[in-house]
């Protein structure tokens, strides 16, 4: 059986065909969207864009098994094989036209042309916008691959890397510690966007809310605080600080936390 969690938002012309698994909370999938598979289990609020596919070859087969964390992002026309196992890990951002595969065959493997048959794994925030991932890699952890790029090889933790094929272009570079300032900037750009974006939407009121700065990490929003280290956030929910959350989360700073009787509460 294949279970559907609470505010999934599912496009009357997406196609789901899965034996057993989980798609979580708060979850959208969009229009052309597909998710087959004989085993798949996708965390909370994923985001599956148009077009976008999971399956593909040997998808029902015994070895098929696909398992991803929470915030999982598709792009348009990327795809996820998991044919031979697939494991991937909590913030995995899918871009545009990104393909990972677990199995690459076609012509006779008995004349000696290439056939591969292996499972893959990537960690936690891992970015591959337009890459390619062949069968039996292992990426690791707060990696970002350049676009266009073709992953044959494994790749460690904190690098980036790109190209064709893919080489390591810096090795240790992220996660990356800003200063306080750096910080600020970034905060208050994201802050303003979202005054702009809030400002378009028909049937909010006219305020324009300020923020002030607890410490280095945490930002004080009316009654509301958003704790960005601990991503942890305290308060009434809001229009403002609702289109404030989401404006976070579009820069890659994401929140266990939802709306619940005007508060958020973690989930």
């Amino acid at each position: 059986m294949f279970k559907i969690g609470e505010g999934v938002e599912i496009h009357k012309s997406a196609r789901i065909d899965v034996e057993e698994g989980v798609l979580g909370d708060r979850s959208i999938v969009g229009p052309n969207a597909v998710i087959e598979g004989r085993k798949v289990s996708i965390g909370h609020e994923a985001w599956i864009g148009e077009s976008a596919s999971i399956g593909g070859g040997s998808c029902h087969g015994p070895d098929s098994v696909l398992e991803i964390g929470d915030f999982l992002h598709m792009g348009r026309f990327s795809h996820l094989n998991q044919g031979m196992g697939l494991t991937i890990g909590h913030e995995f951002g899918c871009g545009m036209n990104t393909k990972v595969f677990t199995h690459g065959a076609y012509e006779s493997a008995w004349e000696g042309f290439p056939v591969q048959w292996a499972s893959v794994r990537i960690g936690d925030r891992a970015w591959l916008p337009n890459a390619w991932v062949n069968p039996g890699v292992s990426i690791g952890s707060n990696v970002v691959v350049a676009a266009m790029s073709l992953v044959n090889k494994d790749l460690p933790d904190g690098c980036l890397a790109g190209g064709i094929p893919c080489k390591i272009l810096k090795e240790g570079v992220f996660p990356r510690t800003l200063s306080k300032q750096e910080k600020g900037e970034i905060f208050d750009s994201i802050f303003s966007n979202a005054l702009r974006i809030l400002a378009l939407s028909p049937g909010t009121d006219n305020e324009k809310p300020s923020y002030d700065r607890e410490d280095e990490d945490v930002f004080i929003v009316g009654d509301t605080s958003f704790d960005i280290r601990k991503r942890a956030i305290d308060g009434p929910a809001t229009d403002f600080t609702e289109a404030l959350k989401n404006q976070l989360r579009r820069n890659g700073i994401r929140f266990r936390y939802k709306s619940e009787n005007g508060y958020y509460v973690r989930w």
